[in-house]
């Protein structure tokens, strides 16, 4: 996962409450029912994590 400013033509984008997701379409199939989640970490500290 990573942020970009732009999009590849073979990505997928999906926008969710004003956010916006690009998957490459040949990797699409394994974010199917995927789920992002923030969660804070024993240090106190937040990350983003697929369940």
């Amino acid at each position: 996962m990573a942020l970009v400013e732009s999009t590849n033509p073979n990505d997928s984008v999906t926008e969710v409450d004003g956010i916006k997701f690009a998957v490459d379409k040949g990797q699409a199939t394994y974010f199917e029912n995927s789920k992002l989640d923030f969660v804070k970490s024993v240090f106190g500290f937040g990350e983003y994590k697929l369940v």
